[in-house]
């Protein structure tokens, strides 16, 4: 899966990796003191964050492990990691953290008075870390495009049934990596003017992303279900969730409806 080594066991997937994970708890550590959230609870949010990212990373290969015993039978850890495997993961553990250890560390819940600050920064921290990631997968000849004839495709080394192979392929990793800094800089600024709807700009856009840029890709994904790959249809339900959870948004700014501003005639009609 992953490229030659520079030096040791170290090769530009890894560091990529590294350092979107070192930018994940930046990002969190910085953008909640913004917020003034006071110095317990933002530590047991780093804390919680750290355990969702190192379980999250297992969850990505034990997914991508399924997919590939799925297509092939047998069961391997070697199989690589998907995003989505990680991310759904990485929410389970962060709320058996959240509430479990919160609740031991917390008698007042003071950590739920803050989680609208948490819940918004979520998305900055998800689309950086995940950004650098996908830079990861461009040096590791993962997640690749559609095979091409020179431009718009890069000549690239690629994983194909276990072989390396040269050519010329659609940069999907490249486009998906600008998208998620675009999406990073765009969350970031609701963030910082306190429009907290980036898990619903997230969500949504993400989701809608995800979905189309399948159709670029021929790297071996897996197939649970006929006609769409697993990404995909898991792409349709993060758009789901932000479109319900921007429902729910919009029902609260505009309901209930105040009435306190309309007098009633002092005479009746006739």
């Amino acid at each position: 899966m992953y490229p030659d080594n520079l030096f040791w066991n170290v090769n530009l997937y890894n560091i990529c990796l590294t350092i979107g994970l070192l930018c994940v708890i930046f990002v969190l550590d910085k953008y909640l003191e913004k917020r003034k959230v006071p110095a317990k609870v933002e530590n047991f949010y780093l804390i919680v964050g750290v355990l969702t990212i190192g379980l999250g990373i297992l969850s990505a290969n034990l997914f991508q492990s399924v997919y590939h015993y799925i297509e092939t039978g047998v069961f391997t850890f070697d199989a690589g990691m998907t995003f989505y495997g990680g991310l759904i993961g990485g929410i389970i553990v962060f709320f058996i953290g959240f509430f479990v250890f919160g609740k031991i560390i917390f008698k007042e819940k003071e950590h739920f008075r803050y989680f609208s600050d948490l819940a918004a920064v979520a998305p900055c921290c998800i689309t950086i870390g995940h950004a650098f990631g996908r830079l990861g997968c461009l040096f590791a000849g993962c997640c690749y495009g559609k095979e091409m004839h020179g431009f718009p495709g890069l000549k690239m080394t690629v994983w194909q049934n276990g072989m390396k192979v040269t050519g010329y392929f659609l940069p999907t990793q490249l486009y998906e990596s600008i998208f998620l800094f675009v999406l990073f800089a765009v969350t970031s600024v609701l963030y910082f003017k306190k429009i907290d709807w980036t898990f619903v700009v997230y969500l949504v856009g993400y989701g809608i992303w995800r979905f189309f840029i399948e159709y670029l890709r021929i790297d071996d994904r897996g197939v649970l279900i006929p006609g769409l790959t697993p990404s995909q249809w898991i792409s349709l339900g993060l758009i789901a969730a932000g479109l319900v959870i921007a429902g729910f948004k919009i029902y609260k700014i505009i309901s209930p409806v105040s009435y306190t501003h309309l007098t009633l005639p002092t005479t009746p009609y006739v």
